[in-house]
């Protein structure tokens, strides 16, 4: 079960594909974000709910992500954990290695974007959908 949560808050970090989400979350980066449950999520919603799963994802609690806070993962799956590094690199503007709150914040949210079929601002129900089976088709999923 923890792992499962960790992995779901690494599907929101992903920053540059779906491929990333996948292989970090089951493929659901809109799962929980819907804060008033409108059934659409935001542009806002999709990021709070991102930044606010920082701090499962800070398993050391230094106050920032790196691969140390996985190394567990990194150990027993090794191409999961190459995943992480990159993913992590991707969101780490200054590139030390650490993925603070900060650099999440701020970090693209092309998911989010693709998802966006209408470029409205907000991911309705369908678009979440259609999100879901594109980032299982691009793991090769069913």
């Amino acid at each position: 079960m923890i792992l499962q949560i960790l992995l779901a808050g690494a599907a929101t970090l992903a920053a540059a594909t779906p491929v990333h989400a996948q292989a970090f979350g089951g493929g659901d980066p809109f799962a929980n974000a819907d804060a008033n449950r409108d059934g659409a999520v935001t542009r806002a919603e999709f990021s709070a709910a991102r930044t606010a799963r920082f701090d499962r994802l800070d398993r050391n609690g230094d106050g920032v992500v790196t691969r140390d806070d996985f190394s567990r993962i990194a150990r027993l799956r090794p191409e999961a954990g190459k995943r992480l590094a990159a993913m992590i690199a991707q969101a780490d503007a200054n590139r030390d290695g650490k993925l603070t709150r900060a650099e999440l914040a701020a970090a693209p949210t092309p998911i989010f974007d693709r998802a966006d079929g209408n470029g409205d601002g907000s991911v309705s129900k369908a678009e979440a959908e259609a999100a879901k089976a594109m980032l299982r088709q691009a793991a090769g999923g069913h």
